[in-house]
């Protein structure tokens, strides 16, 4: 066995660390004599070496070579042929194979001729650059090319047909490597994609009501127990109002616990001692419907609706057309007052049926047809179904963009002014519906500069709110909350339904079924 250390040494042209090749020093392996030194001069064939690992002792240098070669170190080494001479004690062994040699210098050219596979120099670093640039085309994949010339020309012969000399086809994206990848990666968006619409769809859903999950009722008991629990009703309150729920789902009255009456003469009278108000325009008379705990976030469409119907009970033309409402679908019982108010749940009940009447067939299939015991929302197409349904001249109109450049809506502002300064005998609000919302306008500022100011009642105001209206000290604060100037009027889209008579025929009546509207600005 020969022990050598590994050196590095830097060349003189490329400051290249290399392997040196084993020292004649290293070639040697000292071994201790079991006799002494004298002794062994004296009489050689009874010295006896002593393996350095072992007990095992040996009067062959050979032999013990072999002995520490296999048992102590290597077990592939090569045994020594028995029927071969002994070899001196004075010659080299080759520390990779079983060559002997007299003198260091011969084995030192042995080893770096003979085993220069082993012992070769470490690669310069040009070659080293020259192995890690990438030889495979990122197109195609093909490999094995011999120079990266070759590589840039089998790359351009991609891009440029014209000087296609090696008769490469255009790829198809099965062949090509990245077009593979760019599949891959856009295949994965759209999965991606897909799931963000599939989560926002079904967010939507729940925002609309359209999950069918839960209906006022249940909403209304779930809501009030955690008012309970937050201190916000007490539990004497709540069992008075879970039995104002029933009553009202099973007679089909609004229990009038978020009613607002008479409340159009004291804004009348608030607006009216506004020193920059030069006049009101009101309707005739309305009440405010506010959002409960069983219809909150859902519910606004059904309490416009009504406000609206509370203006219309009041005109003896109107509230017979809104009575019949109450026959329909009816098999027994007894008929609530003409003043009686329909619960959310009544006026459900009442749209599904003037579906099934064949009213507004598109808007019932967007629905599913059907709203009893749901969360979903109405709009001012179903606030026109109700009506019509109750032969009740209605008009839907559609202030489809905004007509100033700073998104506000002027001719909307001009529309509902016109409308209040009309002359009528009898006039009622007007339902205003835009994204997400709808909000009632009972009328209109006339400011002295000029301006307009639209005057609108919204579900989300509490009933504590609008009776602010009857204090002197709190109503021009109520009134912050009702009036919308222009800059406040900025949604996309607004529709407005307003009440335009009694349908005086049976054809009339068969053509309300089919909605129509008035789009303003009108289309080019």
């Amino acid at each position: 066995i020969e022990y050598y250390e590994e050196k590095q040494e830097k060349k003189q042209n490329g400051e290249i660390s290399v392997w040196n090749s084993p020292q004649r020093s290293q070639l040697a392996l000292n071994l201790r004599s079991s006799t002494s030194t004298a002794s062994a001069k004296a009489n050689v064939q009874f010295v006896m070496f002593e393996c350095p690992l072992c007990s095992f002792q040996v009067d062959n240098v050979a032999h013990l070579e072999e002995h520490i070669n296999r048992q102590h170190f290597d077990l592939t080494s090569p045994s020594l042929n028995a029927e071969s001479p002994v070899k001196p004690y004075n010659l080299y062994n080759c520390p990779l194979c079983v060559q002997t040699f007299e003198n260091t210098p011969d084995l030192e050219l042995h080893v770096n001729i003979e085993h220069k596979d082993i012992l070769s120099p470490a690669k310069p670093i040009q070659d080293m650059a020259r192995d890690s640039y990438p030889n495979e085309c990122p197109i195609c994949c093909t490999t094995n090319f011999k120079t990266t010339d070759e590589l840039a020309q089998h790359i351009d012969e991609h891009f440029n047909p014209k000087g296609n000399i090696s008769g490469l086809s255009p790829l198809t994206p099965d062949v090509s490597c990245d077009r593979l990848l760019a599949k891959e990666m856009e295949k994965r968006d759209k999965e991606v994609q897909r799931l963000r619409e599939q989560h926002e769809f079904e967010l939507l859903r729940a925002q609309y009501g359209m999950d069918n999950e839960g209906n006022f009722k249940e909403q209304s008991l779930t809501n009030m127990q955690r008012a309970v629990y937050s201190g916000e009703l007490s539990v004497a309150d709540y069992y008075e109002r879970q039995i104002e729920l029933k009553m009202a789902e099973s007679t089909g009255v609004d229990d009038g616990s978020s009613c607002t009456k008479d409340i159009v003469e004291h804004i009348a009278a608030v607006s009216g001692s506004s020193g920059s108000v030069a006049r009101t325009l009101l309707c005739t008379t309305v009440d405010h419907y506010a959002s409960t705990y069983g219809d909150r976030g859902w519910g606004c469409g059904y309490r416009n609706t009504q406000m609206m119907l509370s203006s219309l009970v009041h005109h003896t033309g109107y509230n017979e057309q809104l009575y019949k409402q109450w026959m329909l679908g009816r098999s027994s019982g007894e008929l609530p007052s003409r003043s009686a108010m329909p619960s959310i749940s009544r006026l459900q009940q009442h749209i599904e049926w003037a579906w099934s009447q064949g009213f507004d067939t598109q808007g019932a299939d967007q629905l599913g047809g059907q709203l009893v015991n749901t969360r979903k929302w109405i709009g001012a197409t179903e606030v026109v179904t109700v009506l019509s349904s109750l032969r009740i001249r209605c008009q839907l109109v559609d202030f489809h963009r905004p007509t100033s450049p700073n998104g506000s809506h002027p001719e909307l502002f001009k529309w509902v002014s016109d409308y209040f300064q009309a002359f009528d005998d009898f006039k009622p609000p007007l339902y205003l519906q835009h994204q997400g919302h709808s909000r009632t306008i009972i009328g209109v500022e006339q400011l002295r500069d000029g301006g307009e100011n639209l005057l609108i009642l919204d579900p989300s105001h509490s009933p504590s709110q609008m009776a602010g209206l009857r204090s002197t000290a709190t109503a021009p604060n109520v009134l912050r909350l009702i009036r919308k100037a222009p800059s406040a009027m900025k949604a996309r889209q607004y529709q407005i339904v307003a009440v335009a008579g009694i349908m005086d025929s049976e054809a009339e009546y068969q053509s309300s079924k089919i909605l129509r509207s008035v789009r303003v600005p009108p289309e080019r």
